[in-house]
């Protein structure tokens, strides 16, 4: 299985504190399947997350390096979480932020942001030949609507959803609207945009996938190869 979306650089954001709750995290995803992981760290201004790409790798390169020590087979890639904003675009150009892979983007965006600007977001990533991920879309307003992600993913959005809310995190009713967008294969990825440990949440949600859906189902969305493709 793989994690596209975990904030497990320390020193950086708001996900884990230092090496050692990174590792543990790490770890308990390695139990849990998982064989690669993407780290994710914010680059978000008005949050004053503003480490460069550059500036991560330096504390990326140390985290791995601990991983290797640890003995903990599995594979890292560093990426960032972007908001988007006016200078999303200059920022990917100048490589202050980076894809997961592949060209691969993982965005954000305001939990209250229109159809409109989201929808004219991922026409100008896609427009340069880049492949917008929606970070957790369970979060948005405007995005309850099952014709309104076909839209997005009808011009070039990859979507994500957290294992958490997979699992019931954020109420009854935005399990069964996820449903529904699974059913209807609206979402590309289940992540779990992990900033302290979860224990087993991605295993769980992967089994009540399996359980609810198909185990074809399931793999598809923690197992999702498309992310490796050119």
């Amino acid at each position: 299985m793989i994690d596209i979306h975990t904030h497990l650089l320390p020193y950086v954001d708001d996900g884990v504190n230092d090496f050692n709750e990174a590792l543990e995290i790490i770890n308990a995803l390695k139990k849990q399947g998982v064989n690669s992981v993407f780290i994710t760290p914010h680059y978000y201004k008005l949050r004053n997350f503003v480490s460069t790409y550059d500036e991560n790798l330096k504390i990326f390169n140390e985290l791995k390096a601990l991983v290797h020590d640890k003995g903990i087979d599995i594979k890292l890639y560093l990426g960032s979480e972007i908001y988007y904003d006016q200078h999303t675009l200059k920022n990917i150009k100048d490589s202050i932020v980076k894809d997961l892979i592949n060209r691969f983007y993982l965005v954000e965006f305001s939990i209250d942001e229109s159809l409109y600007n989201i929808s004219e977001a991922v026409h100008n990533l896609v427009a340069k030949g880049y492949k917008p991920v929606i970070a957790h879309i369970e979060r948005y307003e405007a995005l309850k609507k099952i014709e309104d992600v076909y839209s997005l993913k009808k011009i070039g959005a990859y979507t994500q959803v957290n294992a958490s809310t997979v699992l019931g995190s954020r109420g009854f009713f935005k399990k069964v609207s996820i449903n529904k967008f699974i059913k209807n294969d609206l979402i590309d990825f289940v992540a779990t945009d992990s900033h302290n440990n979860q224990v087993d949440k991605f295993i769980k949600a992967y089994q009540y996938i399996e359980k609810k859906f198909s185990k074809e189902k399931a793999e598809k969305l923690f197992n999702n190869q498309i992310i490796f493709n050119k």
